[in-house]
């Protein structure tokens, strides 16, 4: 009998011991694990920066490009070619920004439903390939940028466009990657509660 009572009172002691070691565990766990999504966040929107410097450089360049377009083609043939390019900019500027504001809400959507106790490591991973294809997509739209801002000087102009064309189909390409890669982070986390709202506004 005294056996059994100093063996109960033994478990209870080593249960007492472990259960704050277990704890402090867990806090040290879910407190790397916040750091690690901060330092992630800061370095995307150092990126960012750096990306919206680029964009901003290449709007203030625009008439420098045409003067010297204008050497090459003419004043109005320079002026339609830099419009037509600034468009397709402008089309794959709005592009991954879309995907960037999407990625960022359902980053936000997985981090409420991790903090709810739910295991989202596996979409998380997906969700950070997505970025990496946008971040990749933006590097390419500024190749290819900078590909068209150099045609001018090109001693052959046309060869020079050919290759902006070629950049411009691998951003094209790149974009849709990533669109599709975040439709099926999307598709992996219609199981999860996300909060108040469906997944379904992701999707749209």
């Amino acid at each position: 009998m005294a056996n059994q009572h100093l063996k109960s009172i033994l478990i209870t002691g080593a249960i007492l011991i472990v259960a704050p070691i277990l704890v402090l565990a867990d806090e040290v766990q879910d407190g790397r694990a916040i750091q690690l999504r901060q330092e992630a966040k800061q370095k995307r929107e150092v990126l960012m920066q750096e990306f919206k410097a680029r964009r901003e450089t290449f709007k203030a360049e625009a008439q420098k490009r045409v003067d010297a377009l204008k050497k090459k083609f003419g004043e109005e043939r320079a002026k339609r070619i830099d419009q037509f390019f600034n468009q397709m900019v402008k089309k794959f500027e709005n592009a991954i920004d879309r995907l960037n504001n999407l990625a960022d809400r359902i980053e936000s959507r997985l981090n409420k439903t991790e903090a709810a106790g739910n295991d989202v490591t596996k979409i998380k991973d997906q969700l950070k390939s997505v970025r990496d294809k946008i971040s990749a997509a933006e590097t390419a739209l500024n190749d290819a940028k900078a590909k068209f801002a150099g045609m001018a000087a090109s001693p052959d102009p046309k060869t020079a466009f050919a290759q902006v064309k070629v950049l411009v189909k691998g951003v094209t390409a790149i974009v849709k990657g990533a669109h599709k890669a975040l439709v099926d982070v999307v598709n992996s986390i219609k199981g999860l509660r996300l909060g108040d709202k469906a997944t379904s506004t992701e999707s749209r």
